[in-house]
């Protein structure tokens, strides 16, 4: 009975990990799954007795509770950083078929990817050709600032 409790611990863990990975609704089934793994390895390694279930309980919630407060703030910090999209700025992009201007701006192509864009204040042009090679120089939500590339 020993190695079957293992085993449900791991795969609760593994389950709360894979739900998470999809995306399911709800909070903490990444911290959770750690949780349950945790337990799991602590029945496995003879820290935490098989058959004493009251125990495991309160072991899963304390090591979740431990796992979310060392992780949350540099996942959360993680996170911000990744979605900022500021790694873009300098690259190159190309005019799309309509041209753009600085009145009613336009489109680029950048990687791949046709995005809204304006003409930066500082482009010295007021409007570019379809084809243009531009550089990004900001973003702002959707929409790309570019200037001629040099």
């Amino acid at each position: 009975m020993a190695e079957n409790i293992t085993y449900i611990w791991l795969a609760v863990g593994v389950l709360f990990l894979l739900l998470e990975a999809l995306g399911a609704n709800g909070i903490g089934f990444f911290f959770a799954g750690l949780g349950a793994l945790t337990v799991g390895t602590l029945i496995n390694l003879g820290h935490v007795a098989p058959d004493a279930y009251v125990l495991q309980s309160i072991v899963f919630f304390a090591t979740t509770a431990l796992w979310t407060a060392v992780l949350w703030a540099p996942l959360k910090n993680h996170r911000k950083k990744s979605s900022n999209y500021n790694n873009i700025i300098g690259d190159t992009a190309y005019v799309g078929s309509g041209g753009i201007s600085k009145k009613e701006g336009g489109e680029v192509t950048w990687s791949g990817t046709i995005m809204k864009s304006k003409l930066a204040e500082h482009a010295g042009v007021d409007a570019l050709a379809a084809g243009t090679e531009v550089t990004i120089t900001a973003i702002s939500g959707a929409t790309l600032t570019v200037k001629p590339k040099l």
